[in-house]
């Protein structure tokens, strides 16, 4: 990451750009960012091959409080999988083949940042793998 930010929209949008370059130095290609829907928005939208990966971007400054990926509880993940139902919904069914839902947390800022994936994190129930 570059300057640290200075407001939470600043840092959520760093936080994004740094999951989107390590999303793409593993292969996969950043096809969307911040999908909105009636009922919820998808952080980013990637693919990797024939997988339509929906990816819910995670922020924290410090651990004092928790891991950023220890956030995104139950009622998040349902609304990442109503917002995914609706990006299916308006693209060709031929052009993807599965879909999965990761998690991707960014800790601290600047060139210390740590950056965590995990894929497959969670079904389309919102239930925990």
């Amino acid at each position: 990451m570059s300057l640290p930010p200075v407001s939470t929209h600043d840092a959520g949008d760093e936080a994004e750009r740094a999951a989107c370059a390590f999303l793409e130095k593993t292969g996969m290609r950043v096809v969307e960012r911040n999908f909105r829907a009636r009922g919820g928005e998808i952080d980013i939208v990637a693919r990797q091959g024939d997988i339509l990966v929906f990816v819910e971007v995670r922020f924290r400054s410090a651990e004092g409080f928790g891991a950023p990926e220890e956030t995104v509880g139950l009622p998040k993940r349902r609304r990442i999988a109503s917002a995914a139902r609706e990006y299916l919904s308006r693209i060709p069914p031929s052009s993807w083949t599965e879909a999965r839902f990761d998690v991707v947390a960014v800790a601290g800022t600047g060139p210390d940042a740590a950056v965590r994936h995990y894929p497959g994190a969670f079904d389309a129930r919102g239930k925990l793998l």
